[in-house]
């Protein structure tokens, strides 16, 4: 727990915490500069990231994305890697509530277009950023930003695990909705590999998640290892699998449309393309590739 002057901030709720409202924020990252807006009505002068209210029956991700766009007019395109920094539990004197923290880095600036409750949009460094007149909350809240920050390394590898669920000659795909990450295109039950779990162990955690299924190690047979390239290194590990418990569910429809099987032979024309790569090369018995290197 962190403590500037009034406010009082949690990384975990204690335990009379009775949360009123929950926010979402993006801090949209170029190089070493985030995107602050300034206040033209409320809080006139003030600074933040966009953020705001949680609406009834939405996600903090969907939330948060609606906002970056009613705010800062930037939309997210199929490709755009778009990740969620967890949460904080935020006290001030007259109120109690939930902070989402979500960032968008992108390779260059976009185009910022202001709604009207903004007067200004600034690229400022993380070093400066906290000096900014900032919103009550907002400091709090890019401190602890600025701190996860010091611990990244920006060349570091995120490991990504894909299900290859096989039932006869079929594979389950997954169609990506509302992700901000190739939506409309098909792909694979997957994830990110969280820290302290194994590929397998994550991969088992995901099935669970998006479809419903429980998954056993010993089930799970390695295919393929694509090393990628986008805005970040990733490490992408495919697994083949043929038995599960349960029935396939789509337990996520705020975020997948659909999940269906396909033979190969008719996979869809809007389906992921290093995806579909990486289960055609592990047909032809290739374990390995790289993509999106200059060499």
């Amino acid at each position: 727990m962190s403590r500037v002057k009034d406010i009082q901030v949690f990384h975990h709720a204690p335990q009379d915490f009775t949360p009123k409202v929950e926010v979402a924020a993006v801090y949209v990252e170029v190089g070493k500069e985030v995107l602050f807006l300034q206040r033209a009505s409320s809080e006139k002068g003030l600074w933040g990231v966009p953020a705001g209210k949680v609406e009834a029956g939405e996600s903090a991700e969907s939330a948060a994305k609606r906002e970056l766009l009613e705010e800062a007019g930037i939309a997210l395109d199929g490709h755009s890697r778009f990740d969620s920094l967890g949460k904080l539990f935020i006290r001030k004197p007259y109120i109690d509530y939930i902070y989402h923290m979500h960032r968008l880095i992108l390779t260059k600036k976009p185009i910022v277009t202001l709604s009207p409750e903004h007067q200004e949009s600034q690229w400022i460094s993380l070093e400066s950023a906290s000096d900014l007149p900032l919103m009550a909350g907002a400091l709090e809240a890019f401190l602890h930003y600025k701190d996860m920050g010091k611990n990244r390394v920006r060349t570091g590898t995120n490991v990504n695990a894909y299900l290859i669920l096989k039932k006869e000659n079929q594979i389950l795909l997954h169609l990506r909705e509302n992700t901000g990450y190739y939506d409309g295109y098909y792909g694979l039950v997957s994830g990110h590999v969280e820290e302290g779990e194994s590929a397998q162990a994550g991969l088992i955690r995901e099935a669970q998640e998006e479809a419903g299924i429980s998954l056993n190690a010993k089930d799970l047979h390695f295919a393929y290892c694509l090393h990628r390239q986008t805005n970040r290194l990733n490490i992408d590990l495919f697994f083949t699998c043929t038995s599960w418990e349960g029935e396939i569910t789509n337990r996520e429809p705020e975020k997948c449309a659909a999940l269906q099987f396909f033979p190969p032979e008719e996979f869809p024309i809007n389906m992921i393309g290093y995806i579909k790569q990486a289960i055609m090369d592990n047909d032809q018995g290739k374990y390995y590739s790289e993509q999106g290197w200059n060499s």
